[in-house]
């Protein structure tokens, strides 16, 4: 006689599962089968934020091709010129010891790079500018080398505490975090982007994590000269953990761990002619291929993966600097 309520019971149990099921929240992690498309067309003005060259490339060379198809414009910064990368200096050199001289003549070569790929995906120099900020230096422009109240930061790879001559944009720039988030400033005010791609700030990078709180911060002082201005904000991520290459399928997958922002991943598909010109544009990098060939071959799949941040106040200087914990110890 007892079966009964026990069999209620469960039927209770049944449904509530059910209905949790079908009412739960949607974790942040849970990403769609279907991700969204990101598009680009002729009214697309896309600023690409690279931290070195190369990242330009590693994360949109797909991108770039289709927004030259559509006739959009491009203009890609690039924060450093990656001068300050030992391991690259030392197989461009051949020598154990380096100088300075050393590390500046590696960065004029990623520059020079830099052109040859840009021209390769279909765009000129003008598209380009090079701040020439020091390379595995930006996170300490968010805290004690921020404004003039304090020194100027001094590369400890270059032994310079300013941009070189040829890479100044605005007169008198040093480095300085203040000076950066100026430029930065200066140029999307004058550029007026419709969309800007930078890195998350939870790329493992302490240049890439940095660049998310640099541009930021430029938008914050950018709407407030110009109120009406709007961008679509997009990121993408190229050093986090050992993603992407647990798994060396054609298509590129995002990190399943990371949290896809507000719109979700998003998804550029690329046919087999922008697969390989991307494949050829980074090959041009000759001084990263002689050293992590493999790295920027895993980013050459069917696809591109990005995603917009949630909406978030930025200030800088930070007293407390979360890029600090992807220094290389």
């Amino acid at each position: 006689m007892r079966v009964i309520p026990y069999l209620l019971v469960a039927l209770v149990v049944l449904l509530l599962a059910v209905l949790w099921r079908h009412t739960r929240p949607v974790s942040v992690y849970q990403t769609s089968a279907t991700p969204a498309t990101l598009t680009v067309n002729a009214q697309t003005r896309l600023l690409i934020i690279a931290p070195h060259p190369d990242d330009e490339v590693l994360a949109a060379g797909g991108l770039i091709q289709q927004l030259r198809a559509a006739d959009g414009v491009l203009h890609v910064v690039y924060l450093t010129d990656g001068e300050g990368y030992p391991q690259g200096v030392k197989a461009e050199h051949r020598r154990k010891k380096l100088t300075d001289v050393d590390y500046r003549s590696y960065g004029h070569q990623r520059e020079d790079e830099a052109r040859r790929v840009i021209r390769e995906l279909g765009y000129g120099a003008w598209s380009q500018t090079f701040l020439g900020f020091p390379n595995g230096g930006l996170h300490r422009l968010m805290t004690a080398y921020w404004s003039d109240r304090q020194r100027a930061f001094r590369s400890k790879y270059t032994r310079l505490n300013r941009p070189p001559s040829s890479d100044v944009f605005i007169s008198d720039t040093l480095y300085r975090g203040e000076d950066l988030s100026q430029e930065l400033a200066e140029i999307i005010g004058a550029f007026k982007p419709t969309m800007i791609l930078v890195p998350r700030q939870e790329d493992q990078h302490v240049d890439h994590c940095a660049a998310w709180f640099f541009v930021a911060d430029a938008l914050v002082s950018v709407r407030r000269v110009h109120p009406q201005f709007q961008t679509d904000l997009v990121t993408y991520i190229v050093h986090y953990n050992s993603w992407p290459f647990d798994d060396l399928v054609a298509d590129l997958p995002p990190p399943d761990d990371l949290d896809p922002g507000v719109s979700g991943w998003l998804r550029v598909p690329l046919t087999a002619d922008e697969v390989n010109t991307k494949r050829k544009a980074l090959h041009l990098y000759k001084s990263q291929m002689d050293v992590m060939d493999w790295f920027l071959d895993g980013f050459v799949r069917t696809n591109e993966v990005f995603s917009r941040p949630a909406s978030q106040s930025v200030a800088l200087p930070v007293s407390k600097n979360v890029c600090d914990e992807f220094i290389e110890r």
